[in-house]
């Protein structure tokens, strides 16, 4: 089957946008031949104007100066054929794109849908209804389903041959390669049917076409009468071609496959039961994969082993890496800690590895110098995080970035401790069009098991370093690192390097500014930089907790700090506080009445020198008493 896709290039342009130009309004697309734009695609009104193909861009002006042009895409036009081969799926496991429609092999598949004619309909009308124009035709074989489907009206199904015996064949009696009577029945009716056909539905080059079109040769029936050989040395494209379409040669069409799986087996003669023998299995599957990884240039994120026991139960074990990997030593060092959980029961029949997680991985070239300069390099980084991870459990190694939202909770999301930089900044569902780029500093923070502190470092050697943030672990507690984030790249004082506080943003005044530099001249004026979102925030803890706590809060009223609060158990004396700062709720997220309450955050110190941040959830003399919370905990 040969689905015709006709002027699919113009369809796409106007489906994609279709603002580009108005119904009725001629439409054309460009191709550069080397410095002449030509046309590519027209559209009906740019027809009736008098335009035609390969034109110059200059003659169709000149002949219609309303035309509306755009440029060409062949790779997004091809893109779009390879989608509806697979979307043309659902019909037949056997598709394919073609230059300008679909192969389909429905061979064995009409009676899934009902019939052919309910197959075609059904596929066309799915096509009309997304405003794609198409016309189909299925036959015996690809050459003659070209060729019929772009002369049919709907769809054409060449499928009874039963009157084409009875009817004078435009085959010559030396044309036939066929011996049974049920070939040359079938290749009778291709004939009669191919015969009133252009001879280009042949897909034979343009110019053989012109030559045969100058000799008289119109039709493909009037190429079928005519001796092979001396068809064959005037025309070397044209027989092939006439073969395929007749039956008498096979056509290769390359079908559109599931990709193959990433996956090695080995079976034994005898059980396996002994530790060094699940080792050596291991290594020996993980060679063989690797290699068909480096040989297709792909790298895996994700190992894992299955050993298939003599009783029927199945033992694994898997590894993740933070860089795609075909190294077997590598990732066989992170098997050596799993195997001895394998239990082999009454012996193991066979073995299995399987990456489901690959990634295009292309050849880097190392750096010879790296041990003499005493760097690390990225892979040195990622092996450490593998065997961190995997010890302790994935995801326990990660970063963080910010999120655009006002909301604390909301403001960062946590990475993949090695993921690109440039996907640093996440950002939140937000009801704007689109939204720009953020540049963010990657954090990395290694969370221990639970008893432990969890630690934050910057990768960047000029950012702050807040692995001196200290805070009992508790359940319920969550890492928020948007104070950090919001520091991140600037240069700290040296009050802050020697553990005090964050200092005010008092504007820094350059004690030579307004002053001549030498000889007279005034210093330059260095340029404004425009400083980020995160830096204009007040100061934010390092540590929030998963869900606020509620404490008990006695305050003036109605917009004073708490001047003490009770939280497990414990009073807490408020000797300096600074504050409200109001943040409201985001409207496109507050579907509830409690949700849509404004906080009122303010950054307390206690007698005993801890500070807080606590906020006041509503307002005094709503419909809803005011609830005060706390939500973390400055270092």
């Amino acid at each position: 089957m040969y689905v015709w896709l006709p002027n699919f290039a113009m369809t796409l342009a106007r489906l994609k946008r279709p603002r580009l130009a108005k119904r009725r309004e001629p439409l054309a697309l460009l191709e550069k031949h080397g410095t002449v734009r030509r046309i590519a695609a027209l559209d009906g009104p740019a027809i009736e104007a008098g335009l035609y193909l390969h034109q110059p861009l200059a003659d169709a002006l000149a002949v219609c100066p309303k035309l509306v042009t755009a440029d060409a895409d062949p790779a997004a036009e091809a893109d779009a054929r390879a989608a509806l081969a697979l979307w043309a799926q659902r019909y037949t496991p056997a598709t394919a794109p073609a230059p300008s429609g679909l192969w389909l092999d429905i061979t064995g598949c009409a009676h899934l849908v009902g019939d052919e004619d309910e197959l075609a309909d059904d596929l066309l009308g799915r096509l009309e209804a997304r405003g794609i124009t198409a016309r189909a035709a299925i036959a015996p074989t690809f050459g003659a389903a070209f060729a019929l489907a772009h002369h049919a009206e709907r769809y054409v199904i060449a499928g009874d041959f039963a009157a084409a015996v009875c009817a004078p064949s435009p085959l010559s009696q030396q044309a036939t390669l066929f011996e049974s009577e049920e070939d040359r029945r079938v290749e009778a009716g291709l004939a009669a049917l191919l015969a009133p056909l252009p001879v280009e539905r042949l897909r034979i080059a343009n110019k053989t076409a012109s030559v045969l079109r100058k000799l008289g040769l119109y039709t493909i029936g009037d190429v079928l009468p005519l001796p092979r050989a001396s068809l064959a040395r005037r025309f070397p494209d044209l027989l092939p071609q006439l073969d395929k379409a007749l039956g008498r040669a096979d056509e290769a069409i390359d079908f559109l496959r599931e990709p193959t799986p990433w996956l090695e087996r080995l079976r034994f003669a005898e059980p396996l039961a002994a530790p060094e023998d699940i080792e050596r299995v291991t290594r020996a599957l993980l060679d063989m994969l690797c290699r068909r990884l480096e040989r297709e240039r792909h790298g895996g994120l994700t190992f894992e082993v299955s050993f298939f026991r003599a009783d029927g139960g199945v033992e694994g074990q898997t590894v993740t890496t933070a860089l795609p990997c075909r190294d077997p030593a590598r990732v066989m060092r992170l098997f050596r800690e799993k195997l001895p959980l394998i239990d082999p029961g009454f012996g193991i029949d066979s073995a299995m590895i399987f990456a489901s997680r690959v990634e295009p991985l292309e050849a880097r070239q190392s750096n010879i110098l790296r041990k003499v300069q005493g760097e690390a390099s990225l892979e040195d980084l990622a092996a450490l995080i593998d065997g961190i991870e995997n010890r302790f459990g994935e995801g326990r190694v990660y970063r963080f970035a910010p999120r655009e939202s006002h909301m604390p909770e909301r403001a960062v999301a946590r990475l993949p401790a090695l993921a690109d930089a440039a996907a640093a900044f996440v950002v939140a569902e937000t009801p704007r069009l689109a939204a720009q780029e953020k540049e963010a500093a990657p954090f990395a923070l290694c969370e221990a098991p639970r008893g432990a502190m969890p630690e934050l470092r910057s990768s960047n050697a000029g950012s702050q370093d807040y692995s001196g943030a200290s805070l009992s672990p508790q359940k319920g507690e969550a890492i928020a690192a948007t104070r950090a984030l919001a520091c991140a790249g600037r240069k700290p004082s040296a009050h802050a390097a020697r553990g005090g506080e964050t200092p005010s943003r008092q504007p820094e005044i350059s004690p030579s500014r307004g002053k001549a530099g030498p000889k007279g001249r005034r210093a330059q004026k260095q340029p404004a930089t425009e400083p980020s979102p995160w830096e204009l925030l007040p100061e934010r803890p390092v540590r929030l907790f998963t869900r606020p706590h509620p404490i008990d809060v006695t305050a003036a009223l109605p917009d004073a700090p708490p001047m003490l609060f009770r939280w497990r158990k414990v009073v807490h004396r408020i000797v300096r506080a600074d504050g409200p700062e109001r943040i409201a709720s985001e409207w496109w997220r507050a579907l509830r009445d409690e949700d849509r309450e404004v906080r009122d955050y303010y950054r307390v110190e206690s007698a005993h020198g801890m500070r807080f941040w606590v906020y006041r959830e509503g307002e005094y003399g709503g419909e809803r008493p005011p609830r005060w919370y706390l939500h973390g905990v400055f270092a």
